[in-house]
């Protein structure tokens, strides 16, 4: 593979490109090869989305592993977070794993998320460079001249019992919630933990599945994604079941993303609140229940409602670089209880410092069996701290884009920090813009004191950019 593939499709946290143009076979075996050879494992976990091609390359990718001399425990169709759980669950077993996934990208789509030993991440700056040196100059390095052995295993019984062990109230009022999978792994995965469809005889959670009434969409799995691209990030492809939930008056939506580490949620006015506002509600909910733990990770897109809601708790709040693997090295070395990011990635200390989908939706049942409303809590964020929602904009010159605008707020006198992309801050309204790590977008997040400051903060940046949107805003009158 050319040096020019290999740049396009190693990105800052995982690895993603177009089918089989600059991803195939031969690709994957390369990286299972170089994943050897880099991190020297002696048995590693692999496991598969639901593509069309995902098996085969699965396969590929074991091959480069086995090669290698090293062993492999074969997880099969998982959510990437079932990936977490092996690693992270069984240290004393596994030194790392990969899964083929392309996680909420579309049909044509795929790549790999891989983690080292306890589930650490492995990043740009922790391996992932240095797995593509390894492929470009071909200087792979056995661990054993015996080729290594792959057995199966089925993980998510383990699994279940670890999402649903975030439930832990004894209360169940009873809920009626919409569900849309998207077509991705999700509906399948949703059905497995928190539905009776796979019930065991004395299912510990049957009082779980009782009191969970599903309205289900898109639940069966199909790599093209006939019905939408399976990230709810995107307003287009969450229209549908924030109508569902009004017309049904369920208690509340759940939009599972392609390969489950993502949820997000709709309430009863139909309104899909982004990660910062779900992050801040679970955050206030973890604090209160942890009080030996008050450490929360955010990033810079959104800053000022994990700030101020915190100090209510008397928690301490920290800044991250986006992307899973920078968010899972801050949650480990601050030893957080909790961290979100505003693309609804949520992770959490009890998951091995992961995110999780399900973990999230878990926490979530957990609240409604308690009596909690999201509506009303949205009602409260939204008028507390109104923000534009993320807004992309395909460019040609992003960085001096961002260069232009520093510099010109810079000269008003603002509070400029570069913990991630560009960072602007007047006492009231700020906003981040920073480019994307996995497409060729500039982003855009503005929070102001009031949504009229808002609304005409973001025109203002938006002007100054001079491109056109790539997606429409989570808020209204911005559209």
């Amino acid at each position: 593979m050319n040096k020019q593939k290999l740049d396009r499709v190693f990105r800052a946290y995982d690895i993603r490109g177009r089918y089989p143009d600059e991803l195939d076979a031969e690709f994957y075996k390369d990286l299972g090869k170089a994943y050897v050879t880099f991190f020297k494992p002696k048995k590693v976990a692999v496991g598969h989305d639901i593509r069309p091609e995902s098996v085969e390359m699965q396969e590929a990718l074991i091959s480069g592993v086995n090669e290698m001399g090293c062993d492999v425990l074969d997880i099969g169709e998982v959510p990437t977070e079932a990936l977490y759980f092996a690693t992270g669950e069984y240290p004393d077993i596994l030194d790392g794993g990969l899964v083929v996934t392309a996680s909420h990208n579309g049909a044509g789509w795929n790549g790999c998320k891989m983690v080292a030993k306890n589930a650490r991440p492995i990043s740009s700056v922790t391996g992932l460079m240095d797995l593509k040196k390894i492929i470009l100059e071909d200087s792979y390095v056995k661990v054993s001249e015996e080729v290594g052995k792959t057995e199966k295993m089925d993980i998510m019984p383990a699994y279940k019992e670890k999402v649903l062990s975030f439930i832990t109230t004894t209360n169940r009022k009873p809920i009626k919630i919409v569900v849309d999978a998207g077509n991705g792994i999700g509906g399948k995965v949703f059905d497995y933990i928190f539905s009776d469809k796979y019930k065991t005889e004395n299912d510990p959670y049957e009082s779980i599945y009782e009191n969970i009434q599903i309205e289900r969409m898109y639940f069966e799995p199909d790599g093209t994604y006939p019905n939408h691209v399976p990230n709810p990030m995107e307003e287009e492809n969450v229209a549908e079941i924030k109508k569902k939930v009004v017309e049904l008056d369920v208690d509340f939506g759940v939009a599972i993303d392609g390969d489950a580490d993502r949820s997000f949620f709709i309430d009863r006015k139909g309104r899909k609140p982004d990660g910062v506002y779900i992050g801040v509600i679970l955050s206030k909910n973890l604090l209160e229940n942890n009080p030996e733990n008050k450490r929360i990770i955010h990033d810079p897109r959104i800053t000022w409602p994990f700030i101020k809601e915190a100090q209510k708790f008397g928690a301490e709040t920290h800044q991250s670089v986006a992307g899973h693997s920078f968010f899972k090295q801050a949650m480990a070395e601050k030893q957080a209880l909790f961290g979100a990011e505003a693309s609804a990635h949520f992770y959490y200390k009890d998951f091995y410092n992961c995110d999780s989908g399900m973990i999230t939706t878990a926490q979530m049942i957990n609240m409604y069996f308690d009596g909690f409303e999201l509506t009303k809590e949205v009602d409260y964020l939204f008028d507390n701290y109104p923000n534009s929602g993320e807004v992309n904009y395909r460019v040609e010159n992003a960085l001096g884009v961002i260069s232009k605008i520093e510099e010109h707020y810079s000269g008003m006198g603002a509070k400029i920090e570069k913990i991630d992309g560009l960072s602007v801050e007047f006492e009231d309204w700020r906003f981040n813009l920073r480019t994307s790590n996995t497409q060729p977008l500039l982003r855009i997040n503005l929070e102001a004191t009031t949504k009229e400051k808002v609304i005409e903060k973001f025109r203002e940046v938006e002007s100054m950019i001079g491109a056109v949107r790539d997606n429409l805003p989570a808020l209204e009158e911005l559209r």
